[in-house]
């Protein structure tokens, strides 16, 4: 399912295996890894601008997420929970970062496959890093506005107001980049 372009997994399903992987069922969560790594992996790009960093990053949320998981009270909360894990786990890095070097991250090496995005990652990036990560929780990792909303640790006006922001913004570079 998760390899399937644009199909997401359905919330009851994700829960149910959120479920069975709190009971210890580790085929559980090799699902929700399939499921959720390559957004997530996308969405540490946009913000490192490098795979191997990205992928790493990814993957000491997944090794929390292996630890943590049994603490999630609220299994519904999943994909929000998971998001602010690398949320955290991305700011720590970045932080980690400044105190080493004081270098922008190169760009990433992100590249649609629709030749008519292809400005889209670079038009993302000219917004804030608030209204960046707004825009990719909600429409490139689907999630929805209460979901993002606690990703962001945010009220749901908030989180519209930005994607109201964010769209003007976009729609306006896209006409000055054509």
């Amino acid at each position: 399912m998760a390899e399937q372009k644009g199909v997401r997994m359905k919330p009851e399903l994700v829960e149910l295996l959120v479920l069975a992987a709190q009971e210890g069922r580790t085929s559980a969560l090799s699902k929700l890894y399939q499921e959720f790594h390559r957004p997530m992996k996308r969405f540490a790009l946009l913000r490192v601008g490098d795979v191997m960093i990205a992928e790493d990053l990814v993957q000491n949320v997944w090794t929390k997420v292996d630890r943590r998981l049994a603490h999630l009270k609220d299994v519904s909360l999943f994909r929000s929970w998971l998001y602010r894990a690398l949320r955290w786990e991305i700011t720590d890095w970045l932080r980690a970062q400044q105190k080493l070097s004081y270098q922008a991250p190169p760009e990433p090496e992100v590249q649609p496959a629709d030749s008519g995005l292809s400005d889209l990652p670079k038009l993302i990036k000219q917004l804030s890093e608030d209204e960046r990560d707004v825009v990719e929780l909600f429409y490139l990792n689907d999630l929805t506005l209460s979901e993002t909303a606690l990703a962001m640790t945010l009220p749901e006006g908030t989180v519209k107001s930005r994607l109201s922001r964010a769209s003007s913004k976009l729609k306006q570079l896209f006409e000055q980049s054509e």
